[in-house]
């Protein structure tokens, strides 16, 4: 058996190969954006999965969420009907951070700090971590410091930071300082594919 790992900055269609056993997708939604007053945007979920081949279907919609901006909710991550992530919302909205089992770190408020996110020390999957409110600093995501984008492993495993005051959210899925945007959402999918059979002599 071998793999394919494919990344969707936008949105795609996906087809599903011959010979596949199974996927697993890791699916990061848009972040929220922080308003210009104080608050600041909530990071967004992961929303990982393993499905078998008999489960899909020929062709799979992938919508990736859009980061926030102006206070406003980013986008969720969809692959097909089969899952979605939950975006960050604007601090408009609260500054929630995307729900999930792994969960968008919260927005802070006026002079508060963005919420940091982990799913524990050995998982190094984790949500966008909160952006900061005014005059504050953003939160953390897993291993990830506030206001950090592209981290090592974020094509399948780290999400971005919150971003500071003014900041936008780290890519991907960070939550959008005070003033800032949210970061853009991520699907990663990886194809689990059997061999093909050896050519006969």
């Amino acid at each position: 058996m071998h793999t394919v790992i494919r990344f969707y900055a936008a949105n795609a269609t996906w087809n599903k190969p011959t010979r596949l056993d199974s996927i697993e997708v890791f699916e990061r939604a848009g972040g929220g954006g922080g308003n210009a007053d104080s608050g600041g945007g909530g990071g967004a979920a992961v929303h990982p999965r393993r499905i078998r081949a008999s489960q899909l279907p020929d062709t799979v919609a992938i919508i990736v969420g859009p980061g926030g901006d102006h206070g406003n909710d980013g986008g969720p991550t969809v692959f097909g009907e089969l899952l979605a992530a939950q975006p960050g919302l604007g601090a408009d909205h609260g500054g929630i951070g995307g729900q999930s089992n792994m969960r968008g770190g919260n927005g802070g408020g006026p002079n508060q700090p963005g919420r940091s996110v982990t799913s524990g020390a050995v998982a190094l999957l984790a949500g966008g971590g909160g952006g900061a409110g005014s005059g504050s600093t953003g939160g953390a995501s897993g291993l990830v410091p506030a206001g950090t984008s592209h981290p090592v492993l974020w094509q399948t495993g780290q999400s971005g930071g919150g971003g500071h005051t003014g900041q936008p959210g780290g890519y991907p899925a960070g939550g959008g300082g005070a003033g800032a945007h949210g970061a853009a959402g991520l699907l990663t999918l990886i194809e689990y594919l059997f061999e093909p059979p050896n050519p006969t002599p």
